[in-house]
């Protein structure tokens, strides 16, 4: 995770809280680019098009709570099983240098927050 934005849930995001990144659809378009406050209106409609997190900058008061406050363990140890469920039949002995292994390395990495 990026110390200038994180993930929230959607049911916890309040209004005018600013995406830090572009909101896509399935097929790429740009829905919210970056930098958007958010509305009611919006938040409403991102509830019934099943998107259930979004990345949020960061303010400098929300800054010093994620310092003091560790990203909740639980859920990103549940995102790292995921990647490696997704990952299974990669490992770095068999192809360190495979796309898959750098691909699954550097989203490891990500969502340690090491990235």
């Amino acid at each position: 995770m990026n110390k200038k934005h994180r993930y929230v849930e959607l049911s916890k995001i309040s209004v005018g809280a600013i995406l830090a990144e572009d909101l896509l659809d399935k097929q790429g378009h740009v829905l919210l680019p970056a930098g958007t406050a958010l509305s009611a209106a919006m938040l409403k409609a991102m509830a019934h098009h099943e998107i259930h997190h979004l990345p949020l900058l960061n303010t400098d008061e929300e800054e010093t709570q994620t310092t003091e406050n560790p990203v909740d363990s639980a859920a990103q140890e549940q995102r790292l099983d995921r990647l490696h469920h997704i990952f299974r039949h990669i490992t770095n002995e068999t192809a360190p240098e495979s796309a898959t292994a750098i691909l699954k390395n550097y989203l490891e990495s990500y969502r340690r927050g090491d990235a």
